[in-house]
């Protein structure tokens, strides 16, 4: 234990002394952190202009709850609705929604009579885009519990007249009491127990840090595999034994992975992006033995350190776009295997890729011992 205690700290000294390692340890937290500040700004997918024809309270509650609902979609208050179809047609806004006046009375009009004339919420687009058409999909939501009132009263006064001499307003307190009292619709990860953030509270531009930190990871990883090079080149490791340089190597990655995810780990808590400690330590294992497996076998085929350093960006610019750290690319799915984020993205909330990660790191060491033992050979 004392000897491997003792190349453990040798191994992390000759780390800190690599400049370009200890700027990666100082980006992470500059990363978090600015993508925290941006996400806290005034920030969506669309802008929304929000308006109403009168000084009406549910309207007015309708568009406190569209607002306080999601960071995926703007929403700008707007004095009356001429400024909010200004923003549209200035190209400030995306949609103006704009309420009728006396909205209660005219939600109750129009389920007595569907007709356009009878319509309480005016929408004017700059264009019939998809991401509008969804948008609108969020404004039905927000009016489906107000509509489904008056649907309630209209069915029971037509259809139920045991129930004429019952005034309206003693039917609707019936229907508050038994309406549900939860989400029609509930977010959850079915593969795993993990600790999740609450989606309605959650920021859509601080999911990408976390695939982001996957990426570095295993930059630094890439990036101890040149650094090793360059020890073998200078005769640091000449005094090890041939049997044992494959421990040597496999250390060297793994306290490089595990110094990179610490600080990324200290991060994600700092920002409130953790989930439960155990398991994020766990990940963080498995993780940093899956980048050294991978930047050893990177190393192996790649041979030098000239062609190492010409695939590192383009390794990391190809598992930005196919890994699902912005999106999921379903056309390139069955490529995202070929790289560690992937699995560590996935594994946040699944056991299933916490297992195929293992998988994953089994057969990057059959490639790594295959490939060695062919170059002994040749």
């Amino acid at each position: 234990m004392k000897k491997i205690f003792k190349w453990f700290l040798l191994l992390n000294k000759r780390l800190y002394k690599k400049p370009t390692f200890v700027l990666i340890l100082f980006l992470i937290p500059l990363l978090v952190f600015g993508y925290g500040a941006v996400a806290r700004e005034d920030s969506g997918v669309l802008t929304i202009a929000l308006a109403s024809e009168g000084e009406d309270p549910l309207a007015t509650q309708v568009m406190q709850e569209l607002k306080d609902s999601t960071n995926l979609i703007l929403y700008v208050f707007c004095d009356t609705p001429d400024s909010a179809e200004k923003m549209v047609s200035d190209s400030k806004a995306d949609a103006a929604w704009i309420f009728g006046e006396d909205l209660e009375n005219s939600i109750y009009r129009f389920v007595q009579k569907p007709v356009r004339r009878n319509a309480f919420i005016r929408v004017i687009e700059r264009e019939n885009s998809v991401v509008l058409k969804l948008a609108r999909e969020k404004l039905s939501g927000a009016m489906f519990r107000h509509c489904s009132r008056a649907f309630y009263l209209s069915y029971i006064r037509e259809n139920v007249p045991q129930l004429d001499a019952v005034a309206d307003e003693e039917l609707l307190r019936h229907y508050d009491e038994f309406a549900w009292d939860t989400q029609l619709f509930e977010f959850a990860y079915l593969e795993s127990a993990a600790e999740v953030q609450d989606p309605e509270k959650a920021n859509y531009l601080l999911t990408v840090v976390r695939g982001l930190l996957a990426v570095v990871i295993a930059l630094g990883g890439l990036a101890s595999a040149m650094y090793y090079i360059q020890d073998e080149q200078t005769g640091t490791f000449s005094l090890v034994p041939q049997k044992n340089k494959a421990a040597v190597e496999f250390g060297c990655q793994v306290i490089s992975a595990l110094n990179i995810g610490t600080v990324a780990f200290a991060a994600l808590l700092l920002a409130g992006l953790a989930v439960s400690g155990g398991r994020e330590v766990l990940l963080l294992i498995l993780y940093a033995v899956t980048v050294a497996l991978f930047a050893m076998t990177v190393r192996r085929l790649c041979g030098n350190l000239v062609i190492v350093g010409t695939v590192l960006p383009l390794l990391v610019v190809v598992m930005l776009v196919i890994c699902p750290v912005f999106f999921d690319l379903g056309a390139l799915r069955e490529l995202q295997y070929l790289f560690p984020p992937t699995y560590y993205i996935n594994a946040v909330y699944s056991d299933r890729y916490m297992l195929l990660m293992v998988l994953y790191s089994a057969a990057l060491l059959a490639v790594y011992v295959l490939f060695g033992k062919v170059l002994k050979r040749s």
